[in-house]
């Protein structure tokens, strides 16, 4: 049983570094890590965790080991640490780590970790113009984007780093929160998971989040220079959060609708080749706290929390 294990492990950890070294699966390097903690616990996540990061520093380099330390195995590893928390009540039910407090807490991480990134590796230029520097300096991706966008002078350059920086932020919490659900919906459906399915209908997120929002995004229209790209990504990254909520409501509303398969697949494939659909998905989460959509869709006959009224 422990050589069976031990070899869990190391496949799982070689699976997250070769997702991290092919650079167009990079965003699931963290699903390995998150099945292996979900099923098995937090020691041997952290063991697969340690393996892949090792692997990473012999075959690439420490340098980059480091970055995928820090931006996927360490938020993998305290989400499943946190995702297994639970107590016992006094008639013996157990109650785990609420969903809303992940997606907070997935939040706060990659809130930290993108104030950081702007501080440490910004220098005197800051974060935008130091990265369109290094696009100026790659000639296959400048080239790239004047051939595909006609994209040249150092304005369009700055443009596009912020859009860049801002998107690749934004799409950090997704990131860690979309593997460690779908390394739990693969759990699930081979019984091997430790924490019970999530119920995403009832999915809500704390009100107080509004405020940061604001914050952020009035910084993003006021101030200048950096200091806006870094308020535009944090306001960017809880605006993920909504557009998570956006899409449990749309699974929650269209329960018992005809077709629904189909028009929940044309919708993530709209999506994934228009990124503006995210945006009325967001909005859709944004607005739930003032008009309960999901309240106004509840059948009458049947109260939307009841057993026979789950999918």
């Amino acid at each position: 049983m422990a050589n069976t294990q031990l070899l869990r492990i190391v496949f799982a950890a070689i699976g997250s570094f070769v997702l991290f070294a092919a650079l167009v699966f990079m965003p699931f390097a963290p699903l390995p890590i998150a099945a292996i903690g979900l099923s098995f616990g937090i020691t041997q996540a952290v063991i697969t965790a340690v393996v892949a990061a090792v692997l990473t520093a012999i075959i690439l380099s420490p340098p980059l080991a480091i970055v995928f330390a820090i931006t996927f195995l360490a938020p993998t590893l305290v989400l499943v640490r946190q995702g297994l928390l639970s107590r016992q009540t006094a008639d013996g039910k157990f109650f785990f780590f609420p969903l809303t407090q992940m997606i907070v807490l997935a939040l706060a991480m990659t809130g930290i970790g993108t104030i950081l990134i702007f501080f440490i590796t910004g220098g005197s230029e800051g974060l935008p113009q130091s990265f369109a520097n290094a696009i100026q300096q790659a000639p296959e991706v400048r080239n790239a984007l004047v051939q595909v966008y006609g994209i040249s002078s150092q304005e369009e350059m700055l443009w596009i780093a912020n859009v860049m920086l801002i998107t690749g932020f934004a799409s950090w919490p997704l990131i860690l929160l979309g593997n460690l659900q779908l390394a739990q919906a693969l759990l699930v459906r081979v019984k091997r998971n430790l924490r019970p399915q999530d119920n995403y209908f009832r999915l809500q997120l704390p009100i107080w989040l509004v405020g940061p929002l604001a914050i952020f995004m009035a910084g993003a229209m006021l101030a200048s220079g950096w200091l806006a790209t870094l308020s535009a990504a944090l306001a960017a990254s809880i605006l993920a959060a909504y557009f998570l909520l956006g899409l449990a409501i749309i699974h929650a509303i269209s329960r018992h609708w005809n077709g629904r398969g189909f028009m929940l697949a044309v919708l993530y494939f709209l999506i994934f080749v228009m990124a503006w659909v995210i945006i009325p998905i967001s909005l859709m989460g944004l607005l739930d706290t003032r008009f309960d959509f999901r309240g106004l869709n509840r059948r009458p006959d049947k109260p939307s929390d009841a057993e026979g009224d789950e999918e």
